[in-house]
């Protein structure tokens, strides 16, 4: 079938075949046993259909899969004809809407593709019919006729299994293939509807047109989340004495009001890939969800307090034309010239920005068929529009008025940025505009938190661990593995670190009067997103949310520290390692701490020692080569600042402090390379430090020994912070517990053997690892920002 023009060949053989008595209709076998099919592997499900009898609806159903996406031809309307004879043979002998709503398996899979090939089929048909209705001497009255009850069979077929094909998720709003599939009929059948009754004239529209009008009306409130239209009309709308933009709202029902959520919801879906369009309540970014592909995008903007965004040529085109239509139907109001608006709408630089990233994308945006929703909804515009125009009596021309502008008014605003109607409906919330400044990255991707997608109350309960005694225990192959070990945080213990309070490196740090405040409004902005990712932390209520947070926070502290007026960086920078330390180890996580090196004549201070802190948050997270490639570039130019004979490059107090850190951050990335070889982790192999590095290390050390004076001693450190005391130094594995100490001044650590070690100070520790930020005014003058202890 298909090949070399041997379609008529192939139709007659089957057509015999379908005319003997060799093979069942329905296998009486298999009708009334496949309630496994259903929850089976695939796999499994697989080998039985394949071993099954082959019956006359498996034939045709193979027909269906080989001819639905094939271009309409010679053959198509007895192809057609096959399918429908068959259908109408099953309904009459066993009734479809039995065998449809039995148990899951071949029978009724089978039955389905032959049902939405038909109406796909049928709808492609009506396709090649149009191409008549521009021919010289064709009667177009009657050619229109035709393909009017066309439009309503397939209307009525998906009215009737609408609750077998169309099936969303009301976990996650998500659509499975079969529902795609019918959006993308439904939206097909109207447009081929739309065209047709523009060759009609308007004595020549049929009755059976005002059934296709209704019948779209049903689908469009059960598929678009309508609920049920009122059964009295509202008041009047007045909309002949619409004059100017924006228009009221206040005429809206109900059912109105959801049409217009619906097509908001929908044309955002379109811009933003992890957002269902399908959503009952209106667009949020606290509604978006994770998906399973590489598919990143996000495409809308808070412009002039809306939402806008873009959608396709197809889309806007169509939209253009409806608005002329409402031009010569309501004269009075003023003209939309809706292309001038696109236009300018189009020169803007974040609209060709993001229409080069959408292009980029691998995969689809509207991950649910939600480019077929927002069609079928202006096809549904449409034909409100030609149905108004067409009634003489006022409510009924309100009515399909009121329907028309309830979509045709939130989709023009959300595309061409222009206040066209009063609703609050596609409004920004200040907030969410913050939060999407924030997670937003250059390329248009959305980096913040996502809702998993994953139905949990679907996963098996974890089996109870029993307890055995060691004598009998034995050794299960098929226990279930812990459940995430590969991101288990690894510490390093370092047994030779000189301990350097974050206080002596402040006023170290602080001695260069030089350093001038950079923009307080840039770290004001900063202060903003640590804000932001706190907040957001604080409402994770998963593993995965909680583990993305910290990353968010670990690099919002380093965006802290990387300002003037920062009050301790330092402790900013130690802080975000403890934050990166919970993230989620290797994988594409290391995509916030990456940013562009500056050159090394350029390099300040402040720099350096922000790289440093993004190499330590590398190294929290496993990607060792990566901090190491960082260290050895700042251990390079902290040499050539300590080389005398380079006079260009300067050596100060600041310089010293980055000298002390290149030490400890070249300790600790060796030290963390070793546990994770240690812990047979798959990490990868450091390459050697070079002799200059090593050398530049070791004078750090020595200048670590010098700030700290004579009596420092090497300590232990079980986390790679700079300012730990010497109490909490090799704990290893032995359990210990903290307590009040006597005199106050700090807290004690106690072991299970009573033994009690000395208190430690929390001024030598630093601060804890929970921050509380304040920014600090006083006198109405901006004081910089202070980071002070929880």
């Amino acid at each position: 079938l298909g090949t070399g023009g041997q379609d008529y060949i192939a139709l007659n053989n089957l057509e015999s075949t379908l005319r003997s008595n060799e093979f069942n209709l329905i296998d009486e076998d298999r009708r009334f046993n496949e309630e496994g099919l259903g929850g089976e592997h695939d796999w499994t499900a697989f080998k039985k259909h394949f071993a099954s009898p082959l019956s006359k609806i498996s034939m045709v159903a193979i027909i269906a899969d080989v001819v639905k996406d094939r271009p309409p031809g010679m053959s198509s309307r007895r192809i057609l004809g096959i399918f429908k004879s068959h259908l109408k043979l099953i309904d009459h002998n066993d009734g479809l809407d039995d065998v449809l709503s039995g148990p899951t398996g071949l029978l009724r899979t089978n039955l389905l593709d032959i049902l939405l090939a038909t109406t796909k089929l049928t709808t492609r048909c009506d396709v090649l019919e149009m191409k008549k209705l521009n021919q010289p001497g064709v009667n177009e009255a009657k050619v229109a006729k035709t393909i009017v009850a066309d439009v309503v069979q397939t209307l009525t077929t998906l009215t009737r299994f609408h609750h077998i094909m169309w099936n969303p998720n009301n976990f996650d709003w998500s659509l499975k293939g079969v529902s795609i599939e019918t959006l993308s009929i439904f939206s097909e059948t109207l447009d081929v509807l739309v065209k047709t009754m523009t060759f009609v004239k308007e004595g020549d529209k049929s009755d059976t047109f005002n059934v296709a009008v209704m019948m779209s009306r049903y689908l469009a409130s059960t598929i678009f989340q309508g609920g049920n239209p009122p059964a009295k009309p509202s008041f009047s709308v007045g909309h002949d004495t619409w004059k100017t933009f924006p228009l009221p709202n206040e005429w809206q029902t109900d059912f109105e009001r959801n049409l217009s959520i619906k097509a908001y919801n929908l044309c955002v879906a379109c811009c933003v890939s992890a957002f269902s369009g399908w959503e009952t309540e209106e667009f949020s970014v606290d509604k978006l969800r994770s998906r399973n592909d590489d598919t990143n995008f996000f495409g809308v903007t808070f412009a002039n307090h809306r939402v806008v965004g873009f959608l396709s040529e197809e889309i806007t085109s169509f939209i253009s034309q409806q608005w002329r239509l409402v031009q010569t139907m309501l004269p009075n109001l003023e003209a939309l010239d809706f292309d001038a608006h696109l236009e300018r709408r189009k020169e803007a630089e974040w609209y060709q920005k993001v229409i080069d990233s959408a292009a980029q994308q691998k995969g689809r945006v509207s991950t649910f068929g939600e480019d077929y929703g927002v069609k079928s909804l202006l096809s549904f515009s449409m034909l409100c529009l030609i149905a108004a125009d067409g009634k003489k009596n006022q409510h009924d021309q309100e009515d399909f008025m009121k329907l028309s502008f309830s979509i045709l008014l939130p989709i023009t605003q959300f595309i061409i940025d222009k206040h066209v109607w009063a609703s609050n409906i596609g409004a920004e919330n200040q907030d969410e505009r913050d939060e999407v400044q924030y997670y937003l990255d250059d390329k248009y991707r959305w980096m913040g938190q996502t809702k998993t997608t994953k139905v949990v109350r679907y996963q098996s309960a974890p089996r109870p661990i029993v307890y055995q005694p060691p004598h009998l225990q034995v050794q299960n192959q098929r226990t279930t593995p812990s459940l995430r070990p590969a991101l288990r945080s690894v510490r390093p213990n370092i047994s030779k670190l000189i301990k350097v309070p974050t206080s002596i490196l402040l006023d170290e740090w602080n001695k260069d009067e030089s350093a001038k405040l950079s923009n307080a409004a840039e770290a004001e902005r900063a202060m903003k997103k640590l804000d932001h990712a706190m907040k957001n932390l604080r409402k994770s209520r998963t593993l995965n949310a909680l583990e993305q947070s910290s990353l968010d926070v670990s690099a919002a502290l380093i965006d802290v520290a990387a300002t003037e007026e920062c009050y301790n960086p330092f402790l900013c920078l130690q802080q975000a390692a403890m934050y990166a330390e919970l993230g989620s180890k290797l994988g594409s996580n290391d995509e916030p701490f990456k940013k562009c090196i500056p050159s090394e004549e350029k390099c300040t201070p402040l720099e350096a020692l922000v790289i440093l802190g993004r190499a330590d948050c590398l190294r929290a997270i496993h990607f060792l080569q990566e901090a190491q490639y960082l260290c050895s570039w700042v251990i390079s130019v902290c040499r050539l600042h300590r080389d005398r004979q380079e006079a260009t490059f300067l050596w100060n107090d600041r310089w010293r402090v980055i000298g002390v850190l290149c030490y400890v951050t070249k300790a600790t990335i060796d030290r963390t390379g070793e546990d994770l070889r240690n812990n047979n982790k798959s990490a990868l192999t450091l390459r050697k430090w070079d002799d200059g590095a090593k050398e530049e290390a070791d004078r750090g050390k020595s200048d670590a020994l010098i700030l700290v004076g004579s009596e420092s001693v090497e300590v232990g450190n079980e986390m790679p912070q700079i300012a730990v005391d010497a109490n909490v130094a090799n704990l290893g594995n032995e359990s210990f517990m903290l307590y009040p100490s006597q005199n106050g001044d700090g807290l004690g650590i106690k072991d299970e053997n009573d033994i009690v070690a000395d208190p430690f100070d929390f001024h030598q520790l630093g601060e804890l690892p929970v921050p509380v930020i304040e920014d600090i005014q006083m006198d109405g003058e901006y004081e910089g920002i202070q980071v002070v202890g929880i």
